[in-house]
């Protein structure tokens, strides 16, 4: 799996995990705690993969390299969304 699709596909998955955990918690669902454990975990692996593509970036400056990694870190899901729909495609390589 190439990592477009591995970055793309940990993002997806971990908004929709905490979407329905969220839905089993106001239901309250036995299950509900589980799932969004895993939509966390699934969150967490697309923030170590996108700092990661953000770090081996030539496109950008260290201070960019540096706000992307602070959003990441203390805004993971905001900072994500900006990401997949906006700027990833100027700062991946090609």
């Amino acid at each position: 799996m190439n990592t477009n699709a591995f970055i793309r596909q940990s993002y997806s998955l971990s908004i929709l995990m905490t979407i329905v955990g969220a839905i089993l918690k106001i239901n309250h669902h036995t299950l509900a705690t589980p799932v969004m454990a895993i939509g966390l975990i699934l969150l967490l692996v697309f923030i170590i993969a996108a700092i990661y593509e953000v770090m081996n970036s030539s496109k950008i400056g260290g201070n960019e390299k540096f706000m992307w990694i602070i959003g990441f870190l203390f805004f993971g899901s905001i900072s994500g969304f900006v990401y997949m729909v906006s700027a990833r495609k100027r700062i991946i390589k090609n």
